[in-house]
């Protein structure tokens, strides 16, 4: 009797599913965000306004209203993604990078020694019932491994970036090992969207491109990553599973 041979595709894990699910999301806002930038430079009103930004970011002030804004806005864990664009679109690729990581850095540290230094037991709690008791599951991690995990964490393109600020806060991490892994950690992102932002004030599909390509690379790391953090098991790996299912940082 002939039996008829049929292809059968592999059941992706779970695991697996749950790593295309944490990129996607970060790949569909760069998606939108170069759209929407190159879309701007089509129509007379937008780009009035790109020339306005073009004049304003001379003034002696620019810098420090910039970092007033943005230092308060990373204080609270809004995604640095708009942050960046805007530093982008406003000062270039070198000052934007550089105001940008400032910024994102400095609104981490205050959150940090905030949460540390001057958090009431009440507020604590409330920070606890937020994220469902996975402050003690990334508490445990960073007692353990400070450094790598704030920076394996902050590599990601997903996540809640106040979660790790608020656990790292509560549970003693050196100050100096979570700054510098929050600056390390920052680095790709800022530079891909702060490219982004400059390419389309600028005009420039090279610089759009490069932040793609840059995105694309950040992007690699965070799979390698997430794939290590599993394939070693432990809290690490549980908690880059969750990732997944938060909001892009």
């Amino acid at each position: 009797m002939h039996t008829e041979w049929s292809p059968v595709l592999p059941i992706p894990s779970p695991a697996r599913q749950s790593q295309f699910k944490a990129l996607w999301k970060p790949a569909l806002t760069l998606s939108f965000v170069t759209v929407l930038l190159l879309a701007v430079r089509e129509f007379s009103l937008t780009r009035a306004l790109l020339a306005y930004i073009e004049g304003w970011k001379h003034q002696p002030l620019a810098p420090l209203v910039f970092l007033a804004i943005g230092i308060p806005y990373s204080l609270f864990g809004l995604p640095r993604q708009a942050l960046c664009v805007v530093a982008g679109l406003v000062f270039g690729a070198l000052a934007g990078f550089g105001l940008a990581s400032a910024a994102s850095l400095a609104g981490a540290l205050l959150g940090f020694l905030w949460t540390r230094r001057m958090a009431s037991p009440a507020q604590r709690a409330r920070w606890q019932a937020r994220f469902k008791g996975r402050l003690a599951l990334i508490g445990h991690i960073l007692e353990k491994t400070p450094f790598q995990a704030v920076l394996t964490l902050r590599l990601m393109p997903v996540g809640s970036a106040i979660m790790v600020t608020v656990a790292a806060g509560l549970y003693g991490v050196p100050i100096s090992a979570f700054g510098w892994a929050t600056f390390l950690g920052a680095i790709p992102q800022n530079l891909v969207f702060v490219l982004i932002g400059a390419g389309a004030q600028l005009g420039q599909g090279v610089q759009i491109g490069l932040g793609v390509a840059l995105f694309a690379g950040s992007s690699a790391l965070a799979w390698l990553l997430m794939a290590r953090a599993r394939r070693e098991g432990g809290a690490l790996a549980t908690l880059t599973q969750e990732a997944g299912n938060d909001d892009v940082k």
